[in-house]
């Protein structure tokens, strides 16, 4: 497989730092797509961070990562922040490669930060926050996503607890899980339904605003992930 395209390794770069900061009351998702509220049409995200498990965009940041050689300025902001408005986010974080003007950060109120990240920052990407996605292999889409494992949950079963991994890919957007005690790792699309080998079900349901990524046990079910669409 090729290398990725610098811009994307930026992207990811960023999202990886975000995922490790985020927390797992936070979903990460890279390279959203959300309807707009005010605009009705698809907008794309580069990382979007929401609540994991509450309804609503209360808690909604959004992230746009911009690997360029020139300054990050006013009309950057004042796009940002129009995006911002449309996706109901309550925080926006710009992530720029070589700086922003002085009107950007004057621009820029408290609800926008402007953070530098150097382009040879992507060196310290760590790679064991990710992996391939086998789905987009197999369905041999044009770019190839990467699975994010942005959430970990020890879930008491008996007299004992299971460690699971859930994550989603960056370009289907599917979630993933990562079940520790039969070691099975998967992608599961959003109309499948999957037993692993411990007997667990792991199947998502969707409705217009969000997919909710969602573990049956024996003794009743357990929401995992959502996925916003508006």
């Amino acid at each position: 497989m090729k290398a990725p395209p610098d811009w994307r390794v930026y992207e990811r770069v960023v999202a990886c730092f975000e995922v490790e900061a985020a927390g797992v009351e936070s979903s990460v998702l890279v390279n959203a797509s959300l309807i707009g509220g005010i605009s009705r049409v698809k907008r794309q995200i580069d990382i979007l961070v929401d609540a994991r498990w509450e309804e609503g965009a209360a808690r909604r940041i959004i992230f746009d990562a911009k690997l360029r050689k020139r300054k990050v300025d006013v009309k950057d902001v004042e796009a940002f922040e129009g995006l911002m408005r449309d996706v109901n986010a309550s925080r926006g974080v710009l992530v720029c490669s070589s700086g922003y003007t002085k009107a950007a950060k004057a621009r820029a109120d408290r609800n926008i930060d402007i953070r530098i990240m150097e382009a040879n920052e992507a060196a310290e990407l760590d790679h064991a926050a990710i992996d391939p996605c086998p789905l987009c292999r197999i369905e041999k889409r044009k770019t190839e996503g990467l699975v994010f494992w942005d959430g970990q949950f020890p879930l008491p079963l008996g007299f004992g607890w299971a460690i699971v991994f859930t994550g989603k890919c960056d370009v289907c957007h599917c979630f993933s899980f990562w079940c520790w005690d039969c070691g099975e790792k998967l992608v599961v699309p959003d109309d499948e339904t999957h037993v692993c080998g411990c007997e667990r079900t792991w199947f998502i349901e969707k409705d217009e605003n969000e997919a909710v990524f969602i573990l049956r046990l024996d003794d009743g079910e357990v929401p995992l992930d959502r996925r916003p669409l508006r």
